[in-house]
């Protein structure tokens, strides 16, 4: 539960949104009639299946978002996938450091007039669109490696020009693909990038014999040379000791 207030003008911008603002009802008692309220219950299970455990209000995850420059409509996107999953991704990493500074930023505690301002946690922002540890353990490690293969990211964003789900996957179009279908297609482009570096390792000729090699071989042979003149030289002296002896 957070204390701080909402900055007035957010109540202004809110409430000049009309309904369109207003939480989706949660129980048959509130809607009009029984299909109006299986319509509304579907809708608010649909958004709670995709978006983030967050327990701030709907106001501060809007005064949040909105700040930050991202929908609102965001974090209930779907359906779930790991294309609905990769634009949150792109959010909440576009967005982070604009969060971390938030106790510093100006403009946002200006919002708040002479009220103690909330200050947001980057907790607080990345629960909005998905649970802290599902983002570090498995969105944030498996995304960033993913969006480094163009046609992956590509498929990921949708672009005009990417492959089609059968031709990326080699599965139907109509199966939900998940993020243990992105770790095993990624495991796989390991694979092969360690498949053909280990064949161009083949190719390679074999290396000549380092030059240290020869330079040890011809030490040695100075080193006996060396001692060759070593021991005619004491055999001179051995001489002269004797002539000078006679």
């Amino acid at each position: 539960m957070v204390a701080s207030a909402i900055p007035p003008s957010f109540h202004r911008r809110s409430a000049s949104l009309g309904s369109r603002a207003g939480s989706v009802p949660r129980s048959a008692s509130v809607a009009s009639g029984s299909q109006a309220s299986s319509v509304a219950s579907s809708v608010v299970l649909s958004s709670e299946a995709v978006a983030g455990p967050s327990k701030l209000s709907k106001e501060h995850k809007d005064l949040l978002l909105e700040y930050l420059g991202i929908d609102t409509e965001l974090p209930s996107l779907g359906p779930p996938g790991l294309r609905s999953a990769y634009q949150k991704f792109k959010a909440i990493t576009n967005a982070t450091g604009k969060v971390l500074g938030i106790s510093k930023d100006p403009e946002w505690k200006a919002q708040f007039g002479d009220s103690q301002p909330w200050i947001p946690s980057i907790v607080h922002f990345i629960d909005i669109f998905v649970a802290k540890s599902q983002f570090y353990q498995i969105w944030k490690p498996t995304f960033s490696q993913a969006q480094e293969y163009p046609v992956m990211k590509d498929w990921l964003n949708q672009h005009k020009d990417r492959l089609s789900t059968k031709e990326l996957w080699k599965s139907d179009s109509k199966r939900e693909i998940t993020f243990v279908d992105l770790k095993k297609w990624l495991e796989e482009k390991d694979w092969e990038a360690e498949t053909n570096a280990f064949e161009g390792k083949g190719k390679r000729k074999a290396p000549q014999t380092p030059p240290k090699l020869k330079k040890k071989h011809d030490d040695r042979d100075k080193t006996v040379v060396q001692r060759k003149h070593k021991k005619a030289k004491v055999k001179e002296s051995s001489e002269e000791e004797e002539q000078s002896s006679e």
